[in-house]
């Protein structure tokens, strides 16, 4: 099993209860109420030690939500959506309960890169907006 298979496995779960709609792997279509993990790096080399490496895995949840440009409350709800995305994450890392990345892998942490979700597009004609957090795994792997 990949790095890649074991987030997958680790986090599409969760996101198929948050979301009731099918998941995407690098992959994010237009539809609300989408979710998607898309991969930014793997096995980046964070420090170099004899008996192995730190590295880290970085990749985002990508979440499409209906946008609106009255003024109600939908564009808040989605955000706190993507909130409590976040909040699992970090309760995940908490109880140390990480992906499966094998026997040479120990994993330290799993963490957010930020304090809150970027709304990074919206398309105002098709009433979305797309939310992303940004996440990263840090963990240490043996050389043999």
């Amino acid at each position: 099993m990949t790095k890649h298979d074991a987030v997958k496995e680790f986090f599409f779960p969760k996101l198929k209860e948050l979301a009731k709609t099918n998941l995407k792997f690098n992959f994010s279509d237009e539809s609300p109420d989408s979710m998607a993990i898309i991969t930014n790096y793997a096995g980046k080399q964070i420090k170099k030690y004899v008996r192995g490496s730190e590295k880290e895995y970085g990749f985002s949840v990508v979440i499409v939500k209906d946008y609106s440009k009255d003024e109600d409350d939908l564009n808040l709800q989605a955000m706190n959506f993507a909130q409590s995305v976040m909040e699992w994450i970090e309760q995940q890392n908490k109880k140390r309960i990480f992906p499966d990345f094998g026997n040479k892998c120990q994993i330290k942490r799993m963490e957010n890169l930020q304090n809150m979700p970027n709304l990074s597009g919206i398309n105002p004609e098709e009433g979305l907006a797309r939310y992303m957090v940004q996440c990263r795994i840090i963990y240490f792997e043996r050389n043999d």
